[in-house]
């Protein structure tokens, strides 16, 4: 039996091109390897340039700069308490901020900073009270009109829908929710674990009282250990192996590992009233003695999600579909995760075009 040549065949100019391209190949992730290990600061994000225009505590709004504004309608964006602000800003090219500003939109977003011990006790009563209705108030002073759009990312939706449903005016125009849970009967892994009859909420929150952020990011990533821990280096070999910028790897890297603590009166509240009694869909949820029913929401409704969410399955988020009251109703799904809604390839093609399209024709 004759062996296997491993030489390369060809005429003695295509050997050499051959060997040319693999040397260059080698030299290339050489130094793309070199770039990741060394001892380069974090890359920078939130780079679209923006004014604080009010601040509460540690909260600030934050108005974007554009070259014009050709939609009159201001943009209002919020985020989970557990992520940072440019979630939603992360870099240039995969900004869903940058987009909006680009496409003539008049962005805000509502920044709720680094939670710390003084914070403990915050409750969804005193966020949506006395930070997103405020802020809300100065959109619309800022922007000079009576009505305004709503983006909420993952929790930012759920947020966003407890004060749609309590506060009429100013009134909310269009809403969008990316990601965001709304039924939590049926959550996947979360269910199970938070129902297993070991998970005490309340006495979590009675320990910590300001739950770190160590403890929410481990329990996340647990859900998906195997994507999440092996993956991100897996997805690293991706990114050198394709050709792409090692940029866009680092920074999906710090958005995943760069979490706030979580206030105990909140976090008790998400998982005990969530997670656990889905008080939210049974129409027994409560702020400040007034009632959180989703049928009171009447703006037009675009909802997206991921099909390979393994956080917010698709199902918690297109409930929204059937429990608000709105009679423009438009539903997205997409074959990436959580985090693919507000970056990479198809968020930037696909998702984020059809959120500025959408809104524009309304606003």
């Amino acid at each position: 039996m004759g062996k296997k040549s491993y030489l390369l065949s060809g005429s003695a100019d295509e050997v050499g091109e051959k060997l040319q391209e693999s040397y260059d190949r080698i030299l290339d992730s050489t130094r793309k390897w070199a770039e990741i290990i060394s001892f380069d600061p974090d890359p920078q994000t939130g780079m679209t340039p923006k004014d604080v225009v009010w601040r509460k505590n540690k909260s600030k709004l934050y108005r974007y700069c554009g070259n014009g504004i050709k939609h009159r309608t201001p943009v209002l964006i919020l985020y989970a308490l557990i992520n940072k602000a440019y979630v939603l800003d992360l870099t240039p090219g995969m900004s869903l901020v940058e987009h909006l500003v680009d496409e003539g939109f008049d962005v805000y977003m509502l920044e709720w900073g680094d939670f710390e011990w003084e914070d403990r006790h915050l409750t969804f009563a005193d966020l949506v009270f006395d930070y997103i209705a405020h802020a809300v108030h100065k959109v619309c002073q800022f922007s000079r009109c009576d009505e305004l759009n709503i983006i909420g990312y993952c929790m930012g939706g759920t947020m966003a829908a407890m004060y749609a449903s309590i506060f009429e005016l100013p009134r909310v125009r269009n809403m969008v929710f990316l990601a965001a849970p709304f039924d939590f009967e049926d959550a996947g892994i979360s269910s199970k674990w938070i129902n297993s009859g070991a998970f005490d909420a309340d006495k979590i929150a009675d320990t910590f009282e300001l739950v770190p952020s160590s403890f929410v990011d481990y329990g996340v990533k647990m859900l998906n250990p195997v994507n999440n821990f092996w993956g991100t280096y897996t997805r690293l070999w991706k990114v050198i192996d394709e050709g792409m910028s090692v940029k866009s790897w680092k920074v999906l890297n710090k958005w995943v590992n760069d979490n706030t603590n979580f206030p105990g009166g909140a976090y008790r509240q998400w998982i005990r009233d969530m997670y656990q009694e889905n008080l939210l869909i049974k129409g027994g949820f409560y702020l400040r003695g007034q009632q959180v029913n989703l049928k009171n929401i009447d703006a037009a409704l675009l909802v997206l999600a991921g099909e390979k969410d393994h956080i917010v399955l698709p199902h918690q988020a297109r409930v929204a579909m059937d429990y608000m009251n709105s009679s423009d109703k438009s539903y997205y799904e997409f074959p990436i995760g959580h985090g693919g809604l507000v970056f990479g390839g198809i968020a930037k093609n696909k998702v984020f075009p059809i959120i500025s399209s959408w809104l524009g024709e309304r606003s």
